[in-house]
């Protein structure tokens, strides 16, 4: 019995890992053809005057405006539609979280008509 407690308690603590979250945002923005985009305003909704820009190649860095919380991401650039991105979410298969895991997401903008 004490053999099945210790199997079970080892596939429970093994089954879901608790992921470490960065304290930035961080990922890459490129528009449809896939080019990196500059210039691209990045902000945590509410708090436009907290902001960084995209760099030459599209990759930006965000501090969180507070650890304990998950912003959702603004992305504005004038001629490209304004995109909201959830920074957090949740499905059947498990917790997602976007721009905030040690690999850098991507977001591809689209052009205003």
């Amino acid at each position: 019995m004490k053999k099945l407690a210790i199997i079970i308690l080892l596939i429970i603590t093994s089954c879901k890992e608790k992921q470490e979250l960065s304290d930035h945002y961080r990922g890459y923005v490129y528009n449809l053809k896939r080019e990196p985009l500059g210039g691209v305003k990045v902000y945590a909704f509410g708090y436009p005057s907290q902001y960084t820009h995209t760099q030459k190649n599209g990759y930006f860095l965000l501090g969180r405006r507070n650890q304990g919380f998950v912003d959702n991401l603004i992305f504005e650039k004038k001629g490209y539609i304004k995109d909201t991105v959830a920074s957090y979410s949740a499905n059947r298969r498990g917790d997602r979280t976007h721009f905030l895991t040690q690999q850098s997401d991507t977001l591809i903008m689209e052009v205003a008509k």
